[in-house]
């Protein structure tokens, strides 16, 4: 009987030790930071300021888009680049290449590419920019729209019937920054382009589209809201039309750069002055259709960190990629944490070399396998380069492994006392059986 109520001491003890030491390891491991281990890294450029802004993969390999002054003097041209599956470089071409453009975003498609992006002209105005091409980067239309002033494109997503465009623009006077929401054809025809804002700066950033067709747009606003940005949502049916707004904030600068699509919502993804440890920290919302919050969370260190880039994961989890300036070896290092759908941060990692490094694109490759695409000054041969690299995120801290260990620390001492007690109980049954004979 004794021994029956040692073990159910035990067996208490341990589970209260298991309650606290796996939430414990949870909060570490989330806490902590890995240095991912880079599989390989290349960089592509030449000697004046080239950089990737976008990313997707491809059974094949993978295309980057971005920027280059290395190629002509003088220009800023659109830059695309096709790499295999070990970084060797199998086509790039340029675009638009008698005024200085970029491309901000490029979209997969079943017969090429869409590329998103913007035209500079020497009177400070800016046109968004969309050129498709074929699988070899060929052309095959080009889209461009200027409302007068500044109109910037930033991202797109693929609809039924054509492409939604997403940026800002000032077109309208006396009215700062408004939201600027342009719908394509597939064949590069304008169908309708809007604005959507109040007296001073709002940008669109990213675009959602959910099960029933409805666009959410995520972005920022300062005409708005709780403080000097919040992050802000809208969503408009297929005609364009407005059917709800909302902000999302403290009062400090917050702004938007991402959505997704989640199980039963959406995330939207930035970085928050407003909350968090540091001058600036990751901030992930999970919002439902209507927009309500549903979970919110705040990583980062002591710095500026700023997330960039997120895919979805097989698993249904999310990894969200930037660059931070509280981690790693450099003044800037890429910067990769991965989350779940109900916000809770399982790591986050590192990689980079001592100079600036700042990524902008993150593509699963393998479990905890991920090919990071952005810029550098650390290693190439200009002020900034095209920086590529393969990273794997040992799971070395598999907080099951340590919770195992863990346990076997507690639960062998009481075991050698049960075996003790056990021995001793045996020793005096004995001794009393040899008193009591006859």
């Amino acid at each position: 009987m004794i021994i029956k109520k040692q073990i159910g001491v035990f067996c208490f003890l341990l589970l209260i030790f298991w309650a606290t030491t796996s939430a414990n390891i949870h909060d570490a491991k989330a806490e902590s930071v890995r240095k991912a281990k880079t599989v390989w890294e290349k960089t592509y450029g030449g000697k004046g300021d080239d950089r990737a802004f976008s990313a997707i993969g491809m059974p094949e390999g993978f295309l980057v888009v971005g920027s280059t002054t290395s190629l002509q003097p003088n220009t800023t041209m659109a830059w695309a680049l096709k790499i295999d599956n070990e970084g060797n470089m199998l086509w790039n071409r340029t675009f638009n290449d008698q005024e200085n453009s970029e491309f901000r975003y490029v979209l997969l498609l079943h017969d090429g590419f869409l590329f998103i992006g913007n035209k500079f002209h020497a009177s400070g105005d800016t046109d968004g920019y969309v050129v498709k091409t074929d699988e070899k980067g060929e052309p095959i239309w080009e889209f461009s729209l200027n409302n007068g002033g500044v109109d910037k494109l930033f991202s797109a997503a693929k609809t039924q019937d054509g492409f939604l465009l997403v940026g800002l623009t000032n077109a309208i006077v006396d009215h700062g920054f408004d939201v600027w929401i342009i719908k394509i054809t597939e064949g590069g025809h304008l169908i309708w382009s809007k604005t959507y804002g109040w007296e001073m700066d709002d940008a669109g950033r990213a675009v959602a589209i959910s099960a029933d067709s409805q666009y959410f747009v995520a972005g920022y606003t300062n005409s708005a809201g709780n403080g000097d940005y919040d992050f802000l949502l809208l969503k408009i049916d297929v005609e364009g039309n407005l059917l709800w707004n909302r902000t999302y904030g403290g009062v400090q600068s917050d702004k938007a750069y991402l959505i997704v699509n989640a199980h039963n919502g959406f995330l939207l993804v930035g970085d928050t002055r407003s909350k968090g440890k540091g001058d600036s920290d990751a901030w992930i919302i999970k919002v439902n259709s209507e927009g309500n919050p549903i979970w919110d969370r705040t990583i980062g260190g002591s710095n500026f960190d700023v997330p960039t880039c997120i895919s979805i994961l097989k698993t249904g989890d999310y990894v969200v990629g930037g660059f931070t300036f509280s981690f790693g070896e450099g003044y800037r290092d890429f910067w990769l944490f991965k989350i779940n759908d109900e916000g809770n941060i399982l790591w986050q990692a590192t990689t980079g070399k001592g100079g600036y490094d700042e990524a902008y694109g993150i593509i699963e490759v393998a479990d905890n396998a991920f090919i990071m695409a952005g810029w550098t000054n650390s290693i190439g041969q200009g002020a900034y380069d095209f920086y590529i690299v393969k990273v794997n995120v040992a799971n070395s801290e598999d907080p099951w492994l340590l919770y195992v260990v863990a346990c076997l620390v507690v639960i062998l001492p009481f075991a050698v006392i049960l075996v003790l007690l056990k021995r001793k109980r045996v020793l005096k049954n004995r001794e009393f059986s040899a008193l009591a004979s006859p």
